[in-house]
């Protein structure tokens, strides 16, 4: 790599014959290109590296503040994202010459404090014209949550290979629990997911596979202060 000082060329970037120029910390750098590449795209290769993009097209779809109420702890040296990269890589699955991530064999997701809370199986319906999945009153009581908490969903599209978390506004296990999903799925769409809940007016983890979004926070309290 040559360091180009004031001289007829100057400083450049991109690609002059054999030449590569660029520049770090306002200095003008160039090197010499590569004779070859070797990228003999085996179909090993390519079958690895569309793995990786699904994987990370997955992990993508979670933000930071998700991912964060699902791994409560993190472990050292990792990420939230390495973690949950981790946990989906578990659920690989090689079809003829496809391998992807299967979400039909993922259980739950995050490092949280678990609860009895079965995998359950749905198709998305319209409800007066909201779309939505349903769980059964017995599944729904399953989880044995408090009275005054919400219900959360975590779920799994399987046509759409989706995955996201659904806060509710139901807290009565037994009318079931609705749970709508927007632009995330379509009527017809095949779900599996699982229930947990967050206490509600509570800074608190959830008491489920992870911790996720408080619906209603306490109304903080300014400090008082003595005017003498």
């Amino acid at each position: 790599m040559g360091k180009i000082k004031q001289g007829i060329l100057g400083g450049f970037r991109g690609t002059v014959g054999t030449v590569v120029g660029s520049s770090w910390n306002g200095i003008a750098y160039m090197k010499g290109k590569p004779q070859s590449v070797k990228n003999p795209k085996t179909d090993a290769q390519l079958q690895q590296r569309a793995y990786f993009k699904d994987l990370q097209g997955l992990v993508g779809q979670l933000t930071d503040e998700q991912l964060a109420s699902l791994f409560p702890t993190v472990t050292r040296g990792m990420t939230r994202r390495n973690m949950f990269t981790r946990q989906l890589a578990a659920a690989a699955a090689v079809t003829g010459d496809v391998k992807a991530v299967d979400l039909a064999q993922l259980e739950g997701i995050g490092n949280g404090e678990r609860i009895d809370s079965p995998m359950l199986e749905s198709v998305v319906s319209l409800t007066n014209d909201v779309k939505d999945f349903y769980a059964e009153p017995a599944a729904a009581e399953l989880i044995g949550k408090p009275a005054e908490a919400n219900f959360i969903a975590v779920a799994y599209n399987i046509t759409q290979r989706k995955i996201g978390i659904f806060n509710t506004e139901e807290t009565d296990p037994s009318l079931g629990v609705s749970v709508p999903v927007g632009n995330w799925a379509e009527v017809g769409d095949s779900v599996r997911f699982y229930l947990t809940y967050a206490a509600k007016g509570e800074n608190v983890y959830l008491r489920g596979f992870g911790s996720f979004i408080i619906k209603t926070r306490p109304e903080k309290v300014g400090r008082k202060i003595n005017k003498s």
